[in-house]
């Protein structure tokens, strides 16, 4: 059974190289971009109580037809490693090694469940939109465990079960219909898709969903033999199925009320009161286009202590905390906050006044000392430390450092 599912998937991206292939990384639209999960954007998530290093051993596991080479153009002091199951796409990512001159990636064509025979192991690990298209996607997990170092991470991104309800309800219709993946099966979705009604479930996924401009994306999202989805609940249990140890989300905003609901809405307040994974069941549900769920995982042997913000202990005062967000608007009326693509946030004068402060120097007591503010009589300082930097750490708008490092 594994091997068949290995054979159909890997011959769907043998013809249909995906993603869609980059020619040059180089090119402006390219060259400044990063993959979602990329370390260099990430690394106080991931490693907030170390200094910032850039000569990891990274495995890009699923590398597809860019990813691999993409990594090791922006990363030029690190050792990348691309696997994947089509040949087709490991030429592109040749090409692509050729073209820049990447000493520093090493491709080979391997399962994902049979990585340890590359006798390696890695700092770090991307695995996005891979896992949810193997047989087995816990034992593609736990694999990746076996060759992960001990203060490694591994990068996740699944499919978002709700909002690709449209998707799978056209996936069951072509079944029924009987299509392939041949040219003439793509047109037949194309067609479809020009036809379906303007209330379809589909149609609001299909303005997000970029893959769906190019034939290759049309088969990997309506044609693949192999795919599943998942919600946050399905999330927790498949990392603690694979013997990990679930550290965060890439974006927290998307799981938290604060990015989504007025903080003086008592729905709010409401939600807040629920246990950490129940309040991001409920985002999930509130949100409705969550179309991926993106996260990182670890060893459970790794102490929470070196990479989970605690909020309530006097160890908060001696973060440091790093900006994520950029300043779009600073006037005596107005303190404008945004991170691309997401929203642009307003923050109140007292959250503003912390926030002008950081510099990736200066700790949490630091910056409340900076800004002068004048708190309630019913606040001290480290309880107002604690809902601001909170509050921001929630809205993605600041990493949190955990030592002085």
């Amino acid at each position: 059974m594994t091997k068949s599912v290995h054979e159909a998937v890997a011959s769907q991206y043998e013809k249909w190289v995906y993603p869609f292939p980059i020619q040059d990384l180089s090119a402006p639209e390219h060259r400044h971009r990063r993959d979602g999960a990329d370390p260099s954007t990430r690394f106080w998530s991931y490693w907030p109580c170390e200094e910032f290093r850039d000569d990891m051993d990274i495995l890009i596991a699923g590398c597809g037809s860019n990813a691999a080479a993409r990594y090791a153009y922006n990363h030029p002091q690190a050792k990348i490693t691309g696997i994947d199951l089509s040949t087709s796409s490991l030429a592109h990512e040749a090409y692509l090694k050729d073209k820049h001159g990447l000493q520093n990636l090493t491709l080979h064509q391997c399962p994902i469940e049979d990585v340890a025979s590359l006798g390696q192991t890695f700092d770090f690990i991307d695995t996005s939109g891979v896992l949810h298209h193997l047989p087995d996607p816990v034992a593609g997990l736990r694999a990746l465990k076996t060759v992960l170092r001990p203060n490694g991470v591994i990068a996740v991104m699944l499919y978002g079960k709700y909002s690709r309800t449209g998707v799978y309800m056209l996936q069951e219709m072509f079944q029924t219909l009987g299509l392939g993946q041949t040219e003439d099966d793509v047109a037949t979705v194309k067609a479809v898709l020009g036809l379906i009604p303007q209330s379809h479930f589909v149609r609001d996924y299909l303005k997000r969903a970029k893959d769906t401009q190019y034939d290759a994306g049309l088969v990997d999202t309506f044609l693949h033999p192999q795919d599943r989805a998942y919600r946050v609940a399905d999330c927790l249990e498949f990392v603690d199925a694979a013997g990990m140890k679930f550290m965060g989300w890439w974006d927290s905003m998307l799981y938290y009320p604060e990015g989504q609901i007025d903080t003086n809405h008592s729905l709010c307040r409401q939600i807040n009161a629920l246990p950490e994974a129940k309040i991001w069941q409920v985002m999930e549900l509130f949100n409705g286009t969550l179309g991926q769920h993106a996260f990182f995982v670890c060893h459970p042997e790794r102490p929470e202590a070196t990479y989970k913000p605690d909020f309530n202990s006097d160890a908060l005062m001696s973060y440091i905390p790093v900006a994520r967000g950029t300043v779009e608007e600073d006037t005596a009326d107005n303190f404008k906050v945004s991170r691309k693509p997401y929203a642009t946030f307003s923050l109140q004068p007292v959250v503003a006044q912390m926030y002008r402060q950081i510099d990736g120097k200066k700790t949490v007591s630091e910056c409340f000392d900076a800004a002068n503010v004048s708190l309630p009589a019913n606040y001290d300082k480290q309880s107002a430390c604690s809902e601001v930097f909170k509050y921001l750490w929630r809205l993605s708008l600041v990493f949190l450092r955990m030592s002085a490092g």
